[in-house]
């Protein structure tokens, strides 16, 4: 990316994956939404949700049905992460997007698991809109989504816990902080918006040489 595109011509891809957490095992992605940002706007025609099959032997609990209204049978016969994980990356090898995300930590170390294997998907910066609110809003309690709706007069959705609804809640919570910032200090370029708020990810690191592989 350039360092001086601005924001108003960047592209951002709004995500977020539901996923249960089987004891001893990493989270299992059970749905991914994708809410497409243009610039200051949301696009209400670029927005998809799948949901996602589990490897044999995980089952949705009662406890997971309860948060996201997910039901162990809604599962059956859907994609499995692999097949849409390939959508996303996809996606990512056609366009120079940005992805946005809510705790963005916890959608990186997902991905993490794919990158070696699509290159889309390891070449996109993410932001995370909890560094951004810290930036914009210091003094508030906590950074939590619900925390964030609140503080900015956003409605919270009925089916808040699904993919495709908390993407939408978030790309409000982006764009308001934007606004917000625009205030004091507006930001225009997308190094100063990654500068605030990208996370530096497993996958998206430089490689660090030793003089061995100078050698070589």
């Amino acid at each position: 990316m350039t360092a001086n595109k601005l924001v108003k011509e960047t592209e951002f891809l709004v995500i977020d994956f539901e996923t249960l957490t089987p004891k001893g095992r990493p989270p299992v992605p059970i749905e991914l939404g994708i809410q497409k940002v243009d610039g200051y706007k949301i696009d209400p025609s670029a927005s998809i949700s799948w949901l996602i099959q589990p490897p044999e032997g995980l089952h949705v609990t009662k406890l997971d049905t309860i948060q996201t209204g997910i039901k162990e049978g809604d599962l059956v016969g859907k994609p499995s992460v692999e097949q849409v994980i390939k959508r996303l990356n996809n996606y990512c090898m056609k366009n120079d997007y940005v992805f946005i995300a809510q705790n963005a930590k916890y959608e990186a170390n997902i991905l993490s698991n794919y990158t070696e294997k699509y290159p889309g998907i390891a070449k996109t910066n993410i932001i995370d809109t909890i560094l951004m609110s810290k930036y914009v809003l210091p003094d508030l309690p906590n950074y939590g989504l619900d925390t964030l709706a609140h503080t900015l007069n956003l409605t919270i959705p009925e089916d808040r816990h699904r993919a495709l609804a908390d993407c939408i809640l978030t790309a409000n919570v982006y764009l308001r902080l934007l606004e917000i910032q625009s205030r004091k200090n507006e930001i225009i370029y997308l190094s100063e918006l990654l500068r605030i708020a990208e996370i530096k990810t497993k996958y998206n690191q430089p490689v660090q040489l030793n003089i061995f592989d100078c050698l070589n």
